[in-house]
């Protein structure tokens, strides 16, 4: 992984448009590219990205946040041609291992609908909260 630059900028909205628009539409409805790239921009966190490079290519990206109480897995997306290969897997099994080291939870949110959420509720993270759209879940600091 390497740090997300300025440069990354469309590479890091096209994959998060590329592999979330179904889900913007299935939960609101698409509401304009305009809309959507300032909904993105509110939320996108350029200095804790880290961009994924798998074979010498970017392969996604993922923010990590960090705090004396917990690390957070803010976001994580793969390139649609590289996903189901493990590397979301991975990725979050060395966040659990770092959280595990510091004796942090490591916390996320997920909408209700992605698929994602299997890999954590697999991985060991419960749910602690949810709302009409996402789930809030948490792996504890003493799991492995």
């Amino acid at each position: 992984m390497r740090p997300a630059t300025p440069a990354d900028r469309d590479f890091v909205e096209r994959t998060y448009f590329d592999t979330q628009r179904w889900l913007i539409e299935e939960l609101f409805g698409w509401r304009g590219d305009e809309v959507e790239r300032a909904k993105f921009a509110e939320f996108y966190n350029e200095a804790e990205t880290r961009i994924i490079v798998q074979d010498g290519n970017d392969a996604g990206w993922i923010t990590v946040e960090r705090d004396q109480r917990s690390i957070r897995l803010e976001s994580i997306y793969i390139v649609a041609t590289r996903q189901r290969r493990g590397i979301g897997t991975l990725l979050t099994r060395k966040i659990m291992e770092d959280a595990a080291a510091a004796k942090l939870p490591v916390t996320l949110s997920t909408a209700k609908i992605n698929p994602a959420r299997h890999l954590y509720e697999r991985l060991g993270f419960v749910t602690v909260g949810e709302d009409r759209y996402k789930v809030y879940m948490e792996l504890g600091p003493t799991r492995p």
